[in-house]
């Protein structure tokens, strides 16, 4: 179990951002590290980044919502790597803000498929891999999903994403109902962090929480980083008796 060669870690949405920090921590504790999205000079920058560490890396570039693209990613990983320790669900847009009244349904489709059916999508395949492995005991595989605050709490402007996350947040308690006791599943809701979806900028994302009146108790601005040390401590061993929990990490936006 302690064999860290085992440790393979798929993340999804990793060309920058929450999915960056995530696969420069993993990679920096000694994980490899299978990079996804759909901007493949984004992969580019963030695997050029790994290789300082002394580990394995590999981009696969695709979209999460698209099933044969998932299929195919999930079977090369095996057939390459043999095994997959662990799925990070991180791919996530948001497509701006707007009353739910005013998204029209391509919008609200497009949210859906990327944030909610690539994680499905990315989960179902890992999942009938883990299952079949037998050389990590006495688990054999754990999913991580990346939701929202918003999926806790409903925000003004961002429903449909508020939608989504609840949707991802309910995905998360399936799974680990299903898996257990050999795959374990576990979700976080990041609150307001600098990252591209708020333009790497703190002062629009302080501008939106004055706006929805939805603020951080510890009054700043998330990092990309302060989500890491949860990631960290889900992937490894110390999390190994933890299944279907929702946790917060957004500085006090919502308390649950």
């Amino acid at each position: 179990m302690k064999r860290i060669d085992l440790k393979n870690i798929l993340i999804t949405g990793s060309g920058s951002g929450l999915g960056r920090a995530m696969a420069i921590r993993l990679a920096d504790e000694g994980y490899n590290i299978i990079l996804n999205g759909r901007t493949e000079s984004k992969l580019i920058e963030t695997n050029e980044i790994l290789k300082k560490f002394n580990i394995k890396s590999t981009i696969k570039v695709g979209d999460v919502s698209d099933s044969k693209f998932v299929e195919s990613m999930i079977s090369e990983i095996i057939e390459e790597w043999e095994l997959l320790y662990g799925v990070i669900n991180n791919a996530g847009i948001s497509k701006g803000s707007a009353s739910i009244l005013d998204k029209n349904e391509k919008d609200m489709q497009k949210i859906m498929d990327i944030n909610f059916k690539g994680a499905w999508l990315v989960s179902k395949y890992a999942a009938k891999c883990m299952i079949k492995q037998r050389e990590l005991k006495p688990l054999r595989g754990k999913i991580i999903n990346v939701s929202s605050i918003a999926g806790l709490d409903p925000m003004p402007g961002i429903g449909i994403y508020s939608c989504s996350k609840a949707a991802l947040n309910m995905l998360t308690k399936v799974l680990a109902k299903e898996l257990a006791p050999i795959i374990t599943a576990n979700a976080i809701c990041p609150g307001y962090h600098v990252t591209p979806i708020y333009n790497n900028d703190p002062k629009l994302i302080q501008n939106f929480w004055d706006l929805i009146n939805m603020k951080p108790l510890l009054k700043r601005v998330g990092t990309a980083e302060d989500v890491t040390g949860l990631i960290s401590y889900l992937v490894s061993d110390d999390s190994n008796y933890m299944t279907g929990q929702i946790i917060s990490m957004c500085g006090g936006v919502v308390l649950h």
